[in-house]
């Protein structure tokens, strides 16, 4: 028996840099037990596979950042991450919101983000630090 690859989520997408705006487009995809994210835009293809959509998107993000840019998605936003839960049992395909409340919000990654929002966009370390700025205040 054969697997076929299965296509989660696909969508235009804005990748955001300091001089303006590329258009893009995202594919998430699955097959057998990886999964697999792909940003096109311009000419250029980044991609990247992991065992959940989250961390697949990280490293499509990573290279990315090498050329300045952040896909306006939710999963690229400093302060969405996703639990461990969501990661193994979701594939990573939903996160939380953090907002200045003490109750998160459920979001999906691939998300558009609102144009006036970009400045919650963030590069993977500076949404890793402020994951890290939380856990810390939780055993406060």
């Amino acid at each position: 028996m054969s697997r076929e690859m299965e296509v989660l989520h696909e969508s235009e997408i804005v990748l955001v840099s300091g001089s303006g705006l590329v258009p893009g487009r995202l594919v998430a995809e699955f097959w057998g037990t990886e999964y697999t994210v792909r940003v096109s835009y311009v000419d250029t293809v980044r991609e990247s596979s992991a065992w959940n959509l989250f961390e697949a998107l990280v490293h499509v993000r990573s290279d990315l950042e090498r050329e300045g840019l952040k896909p306006a998605v939710e999963g690229a936003c400093r302060d969405v991450y996703p639990s461990r839960m969501a990661l193994e049992m979701g594939g990573g395909r939903k996160a939380y919101r953090w907002p200045l409340a003490d109750r998160p919000v459920t979001v999906g990654i691939f998300e558009n983000v609102a144009d006036f929002e970009y400045g919650r966009l963030a590069y993977v370390d500076e949404q890793r630090s402020f994951v890290r700025k939380l856990r810390g205040k939780a055993h406060e």
